[in-house]
């Protein structure tokens, strides 16, 4: 056993490196483990499991399709809207519509950013019309088209 001699210091070369990484690593895995991380996702409600149907009346739907090119079309129209075109469209469908459901509908080939962005015009139109004081319930359906 070694004896220390009176007023002698250990020098910062007789400690082990090694060791520190080890409380390093324990430190970092525990900081990991004890960290909650928060819910991120889409807010909307998605269809039960139990398949339940209800018939909902035609001027109660909005369709806003996204087809393969990206471009936008609304209830089968011929000719493509731009999104600032489409924001207003839903404004005014949800504002004159209590009951209004949204269809958004995909080409599966259609670029991923441009559904996104007609998703983000819609949710924009709900937000402005929440701030307005003017209440609507969020009625959004997605959906995802067949490979013609």
């Amino acid at each position: 056993m070694a004896r220390f001699k009176k007023g002698s210091s250990i020098s910062a070369d007789m400690v082990g490196e090694s060791s520190m990484s080890d409380v390093a690593f324990l430190l970092l895995v525990f900081f990991i483990v004890s960290t909650t991380f928060p819910e991120v996702g889409l807010p909307l409600i998605l269809p039960s499991a139990s398949g339940d149907v209800t018939q909902v009346k035609r001027d109660n739907v909005m369709q806003i399709i996204t087809a393969r090119s990206g471009v936008h079309f609304i209830d089968l129209e011929e000719t493509p809207t731009e999104l600032p075109r489409i924001k207003e469209i839903v404004t005014q469908r949800v504002r004159d519509n209590e009951s209004l459901i949204l269809s958004l509908e995909t080409h599966a080939e259609a670029p991923y950013a441009n559904m996104i962005e007609a998703l983000d015009m819609v949710m924009l139109v709900y937000d402005e019309l929440d701030s307005a004081g003017i209440k609507r319930d969020k009625r959004i359906s997605l959906k995802m088209l067949g490979i013609e």
